[in-house]
C-alpha cells in the first residue's frame, strides 16, 4: 500500500531536525512524494508530529510464557511502538520456545537474554543468579546462532534476588560472558544489592543501567544529601547507558524530578510494560510516560530521541531512527494535546501535568497498524 502523509511536523531523530513537510510510504520504505501519483490514502497530519516508530527498549512480551508478560501487538501499535526489546523474560532454557512465540507478532521484537537459564517465570520464585548455575556454553551458542535477535545479556542485582555479598561476583561473571558473546549487559538496579556508583564502575561503555529513578532500599541514584552520585555522572560520561525504565515498582517521581534538576537525564526512556501495569496506573503506557518527562522539563526532541535514535543505535539498527527516504517506513503520528493530566507512582506521589502525547496513527513496514477513531 502507498500512503501520503501531508502537512505534518516531521521530526527526523537521526538528523535532529523538525520541519513541516510531506512524506510518502511506498514499498515498505519512506519515500519522497511524487506529483501525480495515486496513493491508497492521503493522511492530513496538520498540527501533528510525524516521526519514526517508537522503540520501547524494555518490555515483557513473552505472552503466556511468563506470568509478567503481555500481548505484544496489543501493547505496541496503539502506543506508536513498532519495535520492542524484551527485557529478559526468558533465559537460555526457554529462548528457543520464545522465538516461536515472537514470530506470531507483527511488532518487531528483539531480546535481552536473562543470564539465569530459567528466565523470569514469576515473582514468587526469582531467578538463581549464582554464577555456578549460569549456562555459559548455551548462552554463547545462542548469541552466535541468533545475532539477528539477541541484543543484550540481562541480570537483576536486587536484594530479593541476590545478596550483597554475592552480587559483585555474579555481575562480574555476567560481564565476562557478555564480553565473550560480544554483547552488552543490561542491569536491573531496583533495591540494588550494591551501591549504584560501585555497580556503574564495573560496567563497560555501552552497558545499561535500568530503573535508575527508583527509591527502594538505600542504594538509589541519590546520596544522603539528595545529590546524584558523582560516580553515576562519571559512568555516563564514559558511555554507560542510563535507562529510566519506568515499570510499576521501579520508579519514583520525586527521585526522578530531583535527578533531572541536577542534569541527570536518561539516555533511554522505556516502559517495562508488564501484566501488572498493562494500561493501568502507575505505569499505563509509553506515551503516558513520555508525556511525564515533557512536563518534567525535557524538550520534545530530547524525549523522542530516547525512544527512537538512541535505542535504534543500541540495537545496531540506526535506520529505525531515521525519517530519510529509503529507510524503513515505521512511522508514528502524534498530537501533543494540552490538557491537565495526572502522573503518579507506586508510593502515591503525584503531580498534574499539562500536556499529553496522543498516538493518532502507526505504520509498520508501511502498513497501517493503528488509527485513532476520530483521526484521518
Amino acid at each position: 500500500m502507498d500512503f501520503l502523509i501531508k502537512n505534518g511536523n516531521v521530526y527526523d531523530p537521526a538528523r535532529g531536525v523538525i520541519e513541516k513537510r510531506d512524506i510518502a510510504l511506498h514499498g515498505g520504505l519512506i519515500a519522497v512524494p511524487e506529483a501525480g501519483r495515486e496513493y491508497r490514502q492521503v493522511v492530513d497530519a496538520s498540527g501533528c508530529i510525524v516521526t519514526a516508530g517508537l522503540i520501547d527498549y524494555h518490555v515483557h512480551y513473552f505472552n503466556r510464557g511468563a506470568e509478567n508478560s503481555v500481548n505484544p501487538d496489543a501493547g505496541s501499535f496503539c502506543c506508536g511502538i513498532t519495535t520492542a526489546v524484551d527485557g529478559g523474560s526468558c533465559g537460555a532454557g526457554g529462548y528457543e520456545l520464545y522465538r516461536r512465540v515472537m514470530v506470531m507478532s507483527d511488532v518487531r521484537i528483539l531480546s535481552d537474554l536473562l543470564v539465569a537459564s530459567g528466565g523470569q517465570s514469576n515473582d514468587r520464585y526469582p531467578e538463581n543468579l549464582d554464577p555456578a548455575y549460569f549456562d555459559e556454553g548455551k548462552i554463547l551458542e545462542l548469541f552466535e546462532r541468533y545475532p539477528d535477535n539477541l541484543v543484550g545479556l540481562k541480570t537483576r542485582i536486587s536484594k530479593s534476588i541476590i545478596s550483597p555479598k554475592d552480587a559483585a561476583k555474579s555481575l562480574k561473571h555476567t560481564i565476562e560472558i557478555a564480553e565473550k558473546a560480544k554483547t552488552r549487559v543490561v542491569v536491573h538496579v531496583t533495591d540494588c544489592s550494591l551501591p549504584l556508583a560501585e555497580l556503574a564502575d564495573m560496567l563497560r561503555p555501552g552497558d545499561v543501567m535500568c530503573h535508575i529513578y527508583h527509591s527502594r532500599g538505600e542504594n538509589t541514584c541519590l546520596d544522603e544529601n539528595k545529590k546524584v552520585h558523582e560516580g553515576l555522572f562519571k559512568a555516563r560520561e564514559r558511555g554507560v547507558i542510563i535507562d529510566a525504565s519506568n515499570g510499576r515498582s521501579n520508579y519514583d517521581i520525586n527521585v526522578c524530578k530531583t535527578a533531572l534538576e541536577q542534569g541527570f537525564t536518561p539516555d533511554i526512556i522505556s516502559s517495562d510494560i508488564n501484566s501488572g501495569s498493562f494500561f493501568l496506573h502507575p505505569l499505563h503506557s509509553l506515551p503516558r510516560i513520555l508525556s511525564k518527562y515533557l512536563d518534567l522539563g525535557m524538550s520534545l526532541e530530547a524525549v523522542l530521541d530516547t525512544v527512537t535514535i538512541a535505542p535504534a543505535r543500541l540495537i545496531n539498527r540506526p535506520e529505525l531512527g531515521s525519517m530519510s527516504a529509503g529507510t524503513p517506513s515505521d512511522v508514528c503520528i502524534f498530537k501533543l494535546e494540552q490538557k491537565p493530566i495526572k502522573h503518579e507512582d507506586i508510593a502515591g506521589n503525584t503531580f498534574i501535568g499539562s500536556q499529553i502525547l496522543m498516538p493518532m496513527m502507526t505504520f509498520k513496514d508501511g502498513k497501517c497498524m493503528y488509527c485513532r477513531a476520530d483521526f484521518c
